[in-house]
């Protein structure tokens, strides 16, 4: 599949934004409405259908139940504000350039993001929550009719009559206006984007760092939080040098939340009471949903912007190359799926980059040449795909801390540290044999042979994806 997309990226890369806007307005609506549930700092394994026994989120569990679930989903890029970048352009973040502290998106992505493609074709767009990025001018009215964001800093808004409300549910309260007040006929597409699970960096207090909303008081408070599966100081002294400075933001942070036992389990059963309120705060959308007689026209789709380090390896955060950062959940309710493809589990690997197209699909328009990623309909339909791909494309660029790129095949991962004082650092693991990634198989000359393979890969992917203009250019 790698060759179907470096094809078509090369000769898409040929055309100007203006093919777009052409493609566009050829392009026809299959008026199916489409909502798009972003969870922040939530890693894959954070919810039921995932197999957590322990953390109550039925409605998403049902959707995926109902539904699909992708069990190898990954973040292109594991922090927030650039994956939220990637996820609207449909661009990785090695073209879209995009990180905290950096010039925005050029604002020739905005008529291709997936917003704003799909309000020039007909779609009444909608977004409440957090926004987290910028275009080079002000993108909002192009991309969307209804916009109402809410961002963390505090998470309880104090409210005109003096009592506090919890960001989550005032996603939800918007999300319900928005559907209350779509004109009737009228296809829309909605982004919910919540900024729980992400804690509150300014507030450090145990219990109050992982803000959750009044709808989850007092839950798992009986419950003991079983340690982390990578917990032992093992896999802290297996990571890479620079990984363990404790200047280094994700060892810092692992001191804020999970440095002791009392503190990770105060922390972590905080951080489980977010996402529950996420999955009450979906609850309400889709009971207005089917109040409003929308459910059975209505594709909901739920991932996260990254993963998370929950005092694994002894870290905290995201940012690195590991699963725990990578992994995410990607759960898909299409309605008018048959009784007899519900309910399953697609291995196939899907990324971040995969999202605009699919939106895009499930509108029935044409796909914007600019995209890099490929739309998961087909497989969400049950229909196999025999040229999909064989690994994804994932990278952290940022100013001050671990700039790397890799592939993460289904077998091996292969990723390199590029601005390393003392040269690149490599990483390889064989996943089926090494989950955990323990062993970095990278300097182990029995492995060269997988290890060039790989190097192979990632510059296929360096040459399809171009560089972002005027940042300066990622190493090899």
């Amino acid at each position: 599949m790698l060759g179907m997309i470096i094809n078509r990226i090369a000769s898409r890369c040929a055309l100007s934004l203006l093919c777009a806007v052409v493609l566009s307005s050829q392009a026809f609506s299959s008026g199916r409405n489409i909502i798009f549930i972003l969870a922040d700092d939530q890693r894959g394994d954070a919810l039921g259908c995932y197999g957590n026994e322990l953390i109550q989120t039925p409605t998403i569990d049902q959707l995926a139940a109902d539904g699909v679930r992708f069990d190898n989903f990954f973040c292109e890029t594991p922090i927030c504000s650039a994956s939220r970048a990637t996820l609207l352009s449909g661009l990785s973040q090695r073209s879209h350039g995009f990180n905290f502290g950096e010039p925005p998106l050029p604002s020739k992505y905005i008529s291709t993001s997936y917003p704003a493609y799909l309000k020039a074709n007909g779609y009444r767009t909608g977004f409440t929550g957090k926004y987290g990025f910028r275009y080079s001018r002000n993108d909002k009215k192009e991309q969307f009719d209804f916009f109402k964001p809410y961002d963390r800093d505090p998470y309880l808004k104090k409210m005109p009559d003096g009592s506090l409300r919890h960001e989550t549910d005032l996603c939800a309260d918007a999300a319900i206006e928005f559907i209350q007040t779509n004109p009737e006929g009228k296809p829309f597409c909605l982004s919910v984007s919540f900024n729980a699970s992400h804690a509150e960096d300014k507030d450090l207090r145990p219990g109050f760092h992982f803000q959750w909303p009044e709808s989850t008081d007092g839950l798992y408070d009986d419950i003991e939080m079983p340690l982390p599966k990578l917990g032992d100081d093992k896999y802290f002294k297996a990571i890479p040098g620079f990984l363990q400075d404790e200047k280094e933001l994700s060892r810092e942070r692992y001191f804020w939340r999970w440095d002791t036992p009392e503190k990770y389990q105060i922390n972590l059963r905080a951080y489980f009471r977010m996402i529950t309120g996420i999955d009450n705060a979906v609850s309400r959308i889709l009971a207005e949903l089917k109040a409003a007689g929308l459910a059975q026209n209505t594709v909901i789709i739920y991932t996260s912007d990254n993963g998370f380090m929950m005092a694994d390896r002894g870290l905290a955060g995201k940012w690195n190359h590991y699963e725990q950062s990578l992994h995410v959940p990607f759960v898909v309710y299409d309605p008018a799926l048959p009784k007899n493809k519900r309910g399953r589990v697609i291995t196939e690997l899907g990324t971040h980059l995969d999202v605009a197209p699919s939106i895009v699909e499930w509108a029935g328009l044409r796909q914007p040449e600019v995209y890099q990623g490929a739309s998961l309909v087909k497989l969400v339909n049950g229909e196999k795909i025999s040229d999909w791909r064989e690994e994804v494309y994932c990278e952290h660029k940022f100013k001050r801390y671990n700039n790397w790129y890799g592939v993460r095949g289904k077998k091996y991962k292969y990723a390199v540290y590029y601005d390393e004082p003392d040269g690149p650092y490599e990483c390889l693991y064989d996943l089926e044999k090494d989950p955990a990634e323990f062993t970095n198989l990278a300097a182990n000359p029995e492995c060269d042979i997988v290890r060039k393979q790989m190097i192979k890969r990632l510059e296929a992917y360096l040459n399809a994806f171009p560089q972002a203009p005027g940042r300066p250019a990622n190493k090899k």
